[in-house]
């Protein structure tokens, strides 16, 4: 469930809020519900990573891979696929860790 509503969640706001949502919002869902804590990060990382692979897709084939060619330019990739697969990895592993910091932050203040 907690996958669900990280990914609808941050999928709206990533409409209207900055790109740190994707921190905010495992952070806030895995702080008010918490499961086990490799449960946490997988899926926090999976929810993120799927939004900003679709969005990026969505980008990629809108602009014929053009935009996607560009920014890998300046990163001195050989394509738009690779960095949209970087940017899918740096997404999930940026909302894995603010999942396990929310799940850590309420364990720290909830103790059993």
């Amino acid at each position: 469930m907690n996958f669900l509503i990280i990914i609808i969640t941050t999928a709206v706001l990533q409409i209207f809020a900055p790109w740190w949502v994707i921190g905010l919002i495992p952070f806030l869902v895995h702080f008010w519900r918490p499961t086990s804590y490799s449960n946490t990060f997988l899926s926090s990382f999976g929810a993120i990573a799927m939004v900003w692979l679709a969005y990026g897709l969505y980008l990629h084939i809108n602009s014929g891979g053009a935009m996607s060619d560009r920014i890998a330019q300046i990163f001195s990739l050989p394509n738009g696929l690779l960095m949209l697969a970087v940017s899918t990895l740096v997404g999930g592993l940026a909302g894995g860790f603010a999942g396990m910091a929310g799940f850590s932050v309420r364990s720290l203040f909830l103790k059993n």
